[in-house]
């Protein structure tokens, strides 16, 4: 297998794992405090695999958390601006981030504990 070959197999897979943790993400983020859309997107870029995200990937996503009750949203005016739309982590919201993250350490513990490959 070539290094061109491996890389598209992992740009695949991280692809893949970063659509499985996006709200995870978002949630902790949250959990830390309300905040606005594009205090989202900064927050989240510095997390690996994320440093190019755009402010309009955050959106339909938080839309959703919203109907599924993990988050609220209230409009806030700002003096220095228009209103800004606040997002905040619901006790559904908080609850469902502690489980994400059960799932999260069982498997890391999973893959921690695979057996080393034995030298041939």
């Amino acid at each position: 297998m070539t290094g061109t070959e491996m890389d598209e197999i992992l740009d695949r897979w991280s692809s893949q794992a970063r659509k499985g943790y996006f709200e995870m993400l978002l949630l902790a983020r949250l959990k830390a405090g309300r905040a606005y859309g594009y205090q989202i997107v900064a927050a989240l870029k510095q997390a690996p695999g994320f440093e190019n995200l755009a402010e309009g990937t955050v959106y339909p996503v938080l839309t959703r958390m919203k109907k599924d009750g993990l988050v609220t949203a209230e409009w806030v005016a700002d003096d220095t601006g228009p209103p800004r739309k606040y997002y905040t982590v619901t006790e559904l919201g908080d609850r469902t981030l502690d489980a994400m993250h059960g799932i999260w350490r069982r498997m890391d513990e999973v893959l921690l504990a695979q057996p080393a490959k034995e030298a041939s």
